[in-house]
């Protein structure tokens, strides 16, 4: 029979118990401080997602937004799945599903539950820094998204882009002499002109592709997994719908459109996908307007001369 010394005794002595909850109870503290201090929703469950690990293994997390926010899926989706609907008081803070390839014991769904406790308080304050960010970042005559979130997410998506290895296209419209509108028939009249054209295109996009209005009343818009081809076919089938998609008075607008298409090339950041952008949008208006130019990265133009196409 083995001899254990003090050392080596299986029981736990009653001082090194209270020191492992006390350790436990420390790492949650500074655990709960560092989600009070991430205000942006989707750092907030990037923390979640990191420092969470420390409590108890997921590979991946959704956060499935009720009234405020914006859904999110952050690491791997899995087979086993813990889910968790927050509310503080009767508002309903939206929904945390915790994934993972082996199941959850017992231990595992108790430590899930308190972690995502955590999060009430802090996701109840990222939620409300999320609306009043993205009511900053919304163009007020049409509701897309301005030119500020612009020039926050374009950064973003070249970086997914790149990440996932998968072409990112630009289009660039502007809608012929459309300010004319509210010139000859009022500003009230001019509001609804740019948001029916607004709703136009942005009808016709995927929910992956985001559109912008920007300060240069031109709208920009983004394709994920989209080459230089498709965004061209794209580009022209928008110019063909802003064509009558604005009425007043029993009466429909003609319209005309022209685009500027491009694509991401493995050197460019935001500033010259979009110049490119507007060098094919500068062809297509010196051209005549009402027509489609795209502008491939290897094009040795840069839209100081309007036959180069």
């Amino acid at each position: 029979m083995p001899v254990l010394s003090a050392k080596q005794s299986a029981v736990t002595s009653h001082s090194a118990l209270r020191q492992q909850r006390l350790d436990v109870q420390l790492r949650q503290l500074e655990f709960n401080a560092l989600l009070h201090r991430k205000l942006d929703l989707e750092r907030l469950f990037e923390c979640l997602l990191t420092e969470g690990q420390g409590f108890v293994r997921f590979d991946g997390l959704q956060f499935l937004a009720a009234e405020r926010g914006a859904d999110i899926m952050l690491g791997f989706s899995r087979q086993h799945r813990q889910r968790f609907e927050l509310k503080l008081g009767q508002r309903s803070l939206g929904e945390v599903i915790l994934m993972r390839a082996k199941p959850f014991t017992p231990r595992d769904e108790r430590d899930s539950e308190r972690l995502v406790e955590s999060l009430v308080y802090p996701l109840d304050n990222a939620l409300e820094h999320h609306k009043v960010t993205m009511k900053a970042m919304t163009d007020g005559a049409t509701g897309l998204r301005n030119q500020r979130a612009m020039d926050d997410l374009l950064p973003r998506e070249i970086r997914l882009a790149r990440r996932v290895e998968e072409p990112l296209a630009a289009i660039l419209i502007s809608v012929d002499y459309l300010e004319s509108i509210s010139e000859h028939h009022g500003t009230q009249v001019g509001e609804q002109a740019w948001q029916s054209v607004a709703e136009t295109l942005a009808g016709r996009l995927r929910e992956s592709d985001l559109i912008f209005r920007t300060e240069s009343d031109e709208f920009c818009i983004l394709l994920s997994q989209t080459s230089l081809d498709g965004a061209l076919v794209l580009a022209e089938r928008l110019r063909q719908e802003v064509d009558r998609c604005v009425s007043y008075d029993n009466v429909q607008f003609v319209l005309t459109a022209s685009a500027g298409v491009t694509e991401l090339s493995v050197t460019d950041d935001a500033h010259t996908l979009v110049s490119r952008a507007t060098d094919a949008l500068t062809l297509a208006r010196t051209a005549g307007r009402n027509q489609v130019r795209a502008l491939s990265p290897e094009d040795p133009t840069d839209g100081n001369d309007p036959t180069a196409a």
